[in-house]
């Protein structure tokens, strides 16, 4: 590929109003909701529709050029390492707080009889989120 061709793939990326992460996340909350609409599972269907709502108009608003870091971390869209460092440890903290959610799922799943799928999902999340973890500080005690 040539420096030219490299120029004009990073101009398309630019024009394109959000990331690719951002795309992405958008694209799979609209897909669910046409799903979720599809099944008659109308409150999980406008749920993931104002989730791509919103996740789209963040990502575009956050690319403007007035866009604050704030504006920018929520979005997904960082300008700097400022931003990664922002987004890193916010990111952090809404893991704990999933982590200590998800605990307190499995609990109420324990002490609530509940449907069997409901209660494995749950479980399957816990320990998903667990070995997340510790994979992660693995990874990244030993990186430095």
């Amino acid at each position: 590929m040539s420096t030219h061709d490299d120029a004009a793939v990073e101009q398309a990326r630019r024009r394109w109003p959000m990331s690719r992460t951002n795309t992405v996340l958008v694209a799979v909350c609209a897909v669910g909701a046409l799903v979720c609409f599809v099944l008659g599972q109308t409150i999980a269907a406008v749920a993931l529709l104002v989730g791509a709502i919103g996740g789209a108009l963040g990502a575009i608003f956050a690319r403007r050029g007035t866009s604050g870091d704030l504006e920018r971390v929520n979005a997904l869209e960082y300008a700097d390492e400022r931003d990664r460092t922002a987004a890193t440890k916010g990111l952090a903290a809404v893991g704990v707080v999933a982590l200590v959610l998800c605990t307190v799922q499995l609990v109420v799943h324990a002490v609530v009889d509940t449907d069997p799928v409901s209660r494995w999902t749950a479980i399957a999340l816990y320990f998903a989120l667990v070995i997340s973890w510790f994979a992660a500080n693995w990874y990244f005690v030993r990186r430095g």
